[in-house]
């Protein structure tokens, strides 16, 4: 019952965050939206700040298996990192406050403290691994981990972001075409592009 009325906390934040952004998100709206007193709020969360550093880690720990889904981590390999791409692509697609949210979260005075949450930190640690991994093997150019993420997988929420503003539909092609342009992007310039797609 607890954990029900926590998660009920935690969506209807989340919906909150991504209607009206961090300025309009209040105890009170959240409360209303949850249909929960507002007294019931406080005792999960000691403010509103600790309410989004909360919401922010319990969204994170929920997409990380959805990130990783059907994803052999430890192969480093074009069809390894596509399955990440598609993934990512399809959290973006299939939840309407996904990139709101992100974009949220990333403008907001607590983004550095939210981004270098130890926990966070260690459930993307697989992910680290792998791009890592690919520097160590010669195959991605060398560049710090964070950077890798920004030049490849990053670009899919921007890309997801774009088509939804101007009502643009890729097609499956070029879709593909989108996911080997974020592979190329970190690719060793040592390397051919068809003999790195394997």
């Amino acid at each position: 019952m607890i954990l029900d009325k926590k998660e009920s906390i935690f969506n209807a934040a989340h919906e909150v965050l991504g209607e009206r952004g961090f300025h309009g998100l209040s105890i009170a709206e959240v409360a209303k939206k949850a249909n929960v007193a507002t007294g019931t709020i406080y005792r999960y969360f000691g403010d509103k700040d600790d309410l989004i550093r909360q919401l922010h880690q319990h969204t994170i720990l929920q997409c990380v298996p959805m990130v990783m889904a059907d994803v052999a981590i430890d192969k480093v390999s074009f069809q390894q990192f596509r399955q990440l791409w598609l993934n990512i692509h399809a959290i973006f697609v299939n939840e309407p406050n996904a990139i709101r949210c992100k974009l949220q979260y990333e403008s907001s005075p607590l983004g550095a403290e939210l981004e270098t949450n130890p926990i966070i930190l260690a459930a993307w640690e697989p992910l680290d691994r792998f791009f890592e991994q690919g520097v160590e093997q010669g195959l991605f150019i060398d560049l710090p981990i964070r950077a890798l993420q920004v030049l490849s997988l990053d670009s899919v929420m921007h890309l997801a972001l774009q088509c939804r503003v101007h009502n643009i539909t890729l097609t499956e092609s070029q879709l593909e075409t989108a996911i080997r342009a974020s592979w190329n992007a970190i690719l060793s310039p040592n390397l051919s592009t068809s003999g790195a797609c394997s």
